[in-house]
């Protein structure tokens, strides 16, 4: 059976400290609750543990609860991911049983207008790669004006969806999503190399990016590149499960500290499992406010802060 301290510890870990670090989520006090800036409907209670998702109607108790119902990763998993330990004990069939959710897709809109001018316009990001992910239909408009990125399982069925709002600062992750299967950009031909962040524009801009530094606009389809919808590595697994041929992760998260400790992180825990590892920083936060500095041929103003670009750079 599985340690009775590791769950215990994760049963009792803090909410609040845990999304702010891993999602990058912020909250503030109010009325007896905290509440989530980025998701409004998202409440805390003051015992810090017990929390409740108003627009999705689930609720729970602790990071457990959110882990399996809201990002539906299953109890063991979610229990490495909150003690960050691997758990080595065997659970009971009925635990090791994964929850299957089913996704809930945003209707389409007729015409995406609004994709459009957001993507290519106020973003930066090629035309010719929206083009595709549309044709591929990894992203369109969803009825209300948010632009949709879905992600694909292994028999291409969509088993993940998030959500960017084209007016204001909304994103989400549809109901049902499950990280694993995240919005990603596989290479056309074989490549051992594969580029992490945390979002899908950030995916979509360095991709512009490597088009544009050798004048080429099919660049983009010699290298990997997945989003994991945050800091969570749940998507990495199984993307390199599918990809046997990549065997180093650039990771490309936002230059924050959030992004920064993330990073370090992940290269330490998969450099541990045999890949090789390296950090690849936007000069700015992210990796679209970079690509929007070089089409205006901004400089950007150079930042004082350490961090490690490679395992090597860490010991030393």
């Amino acid at each position: 059976m599985i340690d009775n301290k590791a769950i215990e510890q994760a049963r009792n870990t803090d909410i609040i400290v845990f999304l702010e670090k891993y999602n990058g989520f912020s909250f503030v006090y109010r009325n007896g609750a905290y509440r989530c800036k980025q998701h409004p409907s998202l409440a805390v209670k003051a015992d810090r543990l017990s929390w409740y998702w108003h627009s999705r109607g689930i609720g729970g108790f602790a990071t457990l609860d959110y882990l399996m119902k809201v990002e539906n990763i299953p109890f063991r998993e979610a229990v490495e991911v909150v003690t960050g330990t691997t758990l080595k004990t065997e659970l009971p069939p009925r635990l090791e049983a994964e929850r299957t959710k089913v996704l809930v897709l945003p209707e389409k809109a007729g015409i995406m207008l609004r994709l459009y001018d957001y993507l290519c316009v106020k973003r930066g990001i090629s035309s010719g790669i929206v083009n595709m992910l549309i044709q591929n239909e990894m992203l369109y408009e969803g009825r209300r004006g948010n632009v949709v990125f879905v992600g694909y399982d292994e028999l291409n069925k969509p088993r993940f969806a998030s959500l960017r709002g084209t007016r204001g600062d909304y994103r989400g992750d549809c109901a049902g999503s499950d990280k694993r299967y995240s919005f990603n950009m596989a290479a056309c031909v074989p490549s051992e190399c594969l580029y992490v962040f945390e979002s899908g524009i950030d995916l979509m801009s360095h991709a512009t990016l490597a088009n544009m530094e050798v004048g080429d606009k099919m660049a983009w389809k010699h290298d990997n590149r997945l989003s994991l919808a945050g800091t969570l590595d749940t998507a990495i697994p199984y993307f390199v499960n599918q990809h046997k041929t990549v065997k180093e992760l650039v990771f490309c998260l936002d230059n924050d500290s959030v992004g920064r400790e993330a990073t370090l992180r992940l290269m330490l825990k998969y450099a541990e499992k045999g890949y090789s590892t390296r950090s690849e920083l936007p000069t700015n936060k992210d990796f679209n406010v970079d690509l929007l500095c070089n089409a205006k041929s901004i400089q950007p103003k150079k930042s004082n802060t350490t961090y490690y670009r490679s395992i090597k750079d860490y010991y030393e």
